[in-house]
Protein backbone atom coordinates (compact mmCIF):
# COMPACT_ATOMS: atom_id res chain seq x y z
CA UNK A 1 0.00 0.00 0.00
CA UNK A 2 1.48 3.37 -0.69
CA UNK A 3 -1.14 6.06 0.50
CA UNK A 4 0.05 8.54 3.11
CA UNK A 5 -0.93 6.30 5.77
CA UNK A 6 1.76 4.12 4.86
CA UNK A 7 4.38 6.35 5.27
CA UNK A 8 2.73 7.15 8.88
CA UNK A 9 2.93 3.52 9.26
CA UNK A 10 5.81 2.85 8.62
CA UNK A 11 7.48 5.85 10.92
CA UNK A 12 5.48 4.76 13.94
CA UNK A 13 6.81 1.02 13.33
CA UNK A 14 10.32 2.66 13.43
CA UNK A 15 9.42 4.23 17.30
CA UNK A 16 6.90 1.53 18.47
CA UNK A 17 7.38 -1.42 16.75
CA UNK A 18 6.02 -3.87 19.24
CA UNK A 19 3.02 -1.52 19.35
CA UNK A 20 -0.63 -2.15 17.08
CA UNK A 21 0.22 0.22 14.75
CA UNK A 22 -2.19 -1.53 12.22
CA UNK A 23 -5.05 -0.12 14.07
CA UNK A 24 -3.47 3.31 14.39
CA UNK A 25 -3.64 3.02 10.48
CA UNK A 26 -7.03 1.09 10.70
CA UNK A 27 -8.41 4.58 12.78
CA UNK A 28 -6.57 7.29 10.62
CA UNK A 29 -7.84 5.66 6.86
CA UNK A 30 -11.02 5.66 8.34
CA UNK A 31 -10.97 9.02 9.45
CA UNK A 32 -9.39 10.10 6.33
CA UNK A 33 -12.48 8.02 3.97
CA UNK A 34 -15.08 9.47 6.63
CA UNK A 35 -14.18 13.13 5.74
CA UNK A 36 -14.26 11.92 1.69
CA UNK A 37 -17.99 10.51 2.53
CA UNK A 38 -19.02 13.68 4.63
CA UNK A 39 -17.47 16.40 1.81
CA UNK A 40 -19.60 13.71 -1.26
CA UNK A 41 -22.55 14.00 1.41
CA UNK A 42 -22.49 17.82 1.20
CA UNK A 43 -22.11 17.95 -2.22
CA UNK A 44 -24.95 15.50 -3.53
CA UNK A 45 -27.40 17.60 -0.85
CA UNK A 46 -26.71 21.20 -2.05
CA UNK A 47 -28.79 21.12 -4.92
CA UNK A 48 -31.87 19.72 -2.59
CA UNK A 49 -30.63 22.75 0.26
CA UNK A 50 -30.30 20.07 2.87
CA UNK A 51 -27.44 19.89 4.68
CA UNK A 52 -25.89 16.36 5.91
CA UNK A 53 -27.81 16.72 9.44
CA UNK A 54 -30.68 17.17 7.84
CA UNK A 55 -30.47 14.37 5.67
CA UNK A 56 -29.67 12.04 8.45
CA UNK A 57 -33.18 12.11 9.75
CA UNK A 58 -35.04 12.79 6.29
CA UNK A 59 -33.49 9.50 5.07
CA UNK A 60 -34.10 7.88 8.15
CA UNK A 61 -37.77 8.34 8.03
CA UNK A 62 -38.22 7.64 4.33
CA UNK A 63 -36.45 4.21 4.62
CA UNK A 64 -38.79 3.67 7.65
CA UNK A 65 -41.77 3.68 4.94
CA UNK A 66 -45.08 4.63 6.02
CA UNK A 67 -46.03 6.65 8.05
CA UNK A 68 -42.12 7.76 7.75
CA UNK A 69 -41.89 8.54 11.09
CA UNK A 70 -40.50 7.89 14.39
CA UNK A 71 -39.42 8.87 17.84
CA UNK A 72 -37.07 10.80 18.60
CA UNK A 73 -35.41 8.80 20.64
CA UNK A 74 -35.49 5.98 17.68
CA UNK A 75 -33.97 8.49 15.49
CA UNK A 76 -31.38 9.86 17.77
CA UNK A 77 -30.11 6.10 18.34
CA UNK A 78 -30.24 5.36 14.36
CA UNK A 79 -28.49 8.00 13.52
CA UNK A 80 -25.63 7.89 16.50
CA UNK A 81 -26.31 11.02 17.96
CA UNK A 82 -27.53 12.79 21.13
CA UNK A 83 -31.38 13.19 22.01
CA UNK A 84 -30.74 17.10 22.36
CA UNK A 85 -29.07 17.52 18.55
CA UNK A 86 -31.86 15.25 17.05
CA UNK A 87 -34.70 17.64 18.71
CA UNK A 88 -32.42 20.60 17.39
CA UNK A 89 -32.55 19.08 14.12
CA UNK A 90 -36.20 18.38 14.50
CA UNK A 91 -36.88 21.77 15.55
CA UNK A 92 -35.11 23.24 12.71
CA UNK A 93 -36.60 20.21 10.11
CA UNK A 94 -40.56 21.23 11.43
CA UNK A 95 -39.48 25.41 10.78
CA UNK A 96 -38.85 24.24 7.21
CA UNK A 97 -42.00 22.00 6.74
CA UNK A 98 -40.24 19.03 6.22
CA UNK A 99 -41.11 17.05 8.87
CA UNK A 100 -44.21 17.78 11.73
CA UNK A 101 -44.24 16.81 15.31
CA UNK A 102 -46.55 15.28 17.24
CA UNK A 103 -46.93 13.38 20.58
CA UNK A 104 -47.36 9.84 20.79
CA UNK A 105 -51.11 8.64 21.43
CA UNK A 106 -49.48 5.67 23.77
CA UNK A 107 -47.25 7.90 25.77
CA UNK A 108 -48.03 11.50 25.60
CA UNK A 109 -44.10 12.20 26.76
CA UNK A 110 -42.73 10.31 23.52
CA UNK A 111 -42.45 12.68 20.60
CA UNK A 112 -42.56 11.28 17.44
CA UNK A 113 -41.50 12.94 13.85
CA UNK A 114 -42.91 12.11 11.01
CA UNK A 115 -42.55 13.75 7.06
CA UNK A 116 -44.93 15.96 5.47
CA UNK A 117 -46.04 15.36 2.06
CA UNK A 118 -42.94 17.61 1.39
CA UNK A 119 -40.08 16.44 3.13
CA UNK A 120 -41.35 12.80 1.52
CA UNK A 121 -40.59 14.46 -1.90
CA UNK A 122 -37.75 15.90 -0.68
CA UNK A 123 -35.87 12.81 0.58
CA UNK A 124 -36.83 11.19 -2.12
CA UNK A 125 -35.66 13.55 -4.67
CA UNK A 126 -32.35 13.44 -2.66
CA UNK A 127 -31.96 9.61 -2.23
CA UNK A 128 -30.93 8.89 -5.47
CA UNK A 129 -28.08 11.18 -5.53
CA UNK A 130 -26.71 10.80 -1.95
CA UNK A 131 -26.36 7.10 -2.89
CA UNK A 132 -24.87 7.86 -6.22
CA UNK A 133 -22.04 10.13 -4.28
CA UNK A 134 -21.22 7.47 -1.84
CA UNK A 135 -20.42 5.02 -5.11
CA UNK A 136 -18.03 7.70 -6.25
CA UNK A 137 -16.40 7.81 -3.64
CA UNK A 138 -15.78 3.59 -2.91
CA UNK A 139 -15.66 3.40 -6.77
CA UNK A 140 -11.82 1.88 -6.61
CA UNK A 141 -13.79 -1.35 -4.64
CA UNK A 142 -15.17 -3.86 -6.96
CA UNK A 143 -19.01 -4.33 -5.43
CA UNK A 144 -17.25 -8.27 -3.73
CA UNK A 145 -14.43 -5.98 -2.33
CA UNK A 146 -17.54 -3.46 -0.67
CA UNK A 147 -19.50 -6.33 0.83
CA UNK A 148 -15.97 -7.74 2.22
CA UNK A 149 -15.70 -3.89 3.39
CA UNK A 150 -18.78 -3.89 4.96
CA UNK A 151 -18.46 -7.09 6.62
CA UNK A 152 -15.30 -6.30 8.35
CA UNK A 153 -16.54 -2.91 9.22
CA UNK A 154 -19.89 -4.19 10.43
CA UNK A 155 -18.00 -6.90 12.87
CA UNK A 156 -15.96 -3.76 14.48
CA UNK A 157 -19.32 -1.86 14.85
CA UNK A 158 -21.19 -4.40 16.34
CA UNK A 159 -18.04 -5.58 18.55
CA UNK A 160 -18.12 -1.03 20.10
CA UNK A 161 -22.13 -1.20 19.62
CA UNK A 162 -23.33 -4.69 20.68
CA UNK A 163 -27.30 -5.05 19.95
CA UNK A 164 -26.86 -1.76 17.77
CA UNK A 165 -29.08 -3.44 15.42
CA UNK A 166 -31.52 -4.28 18.12
CA UNK A 167 -32.44 -1.13 19.31
CA UNK A 168 -34.28 0.82 17.36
Amino acid sequence: MSDRVARIEREWKRLSPRGPIEALSVSTRCRLISEHFHQATQESLEAFDLVPFEWEVLGMLLRRGAPHEAAAGVIARETGRSSASITHRIDKLETRGLVKRRSSKEDGRVVLARLTAKGKKLAAKAAGPRIEAAGEVACALSKAERKQLNGLLGKLLESLDPGGADDV
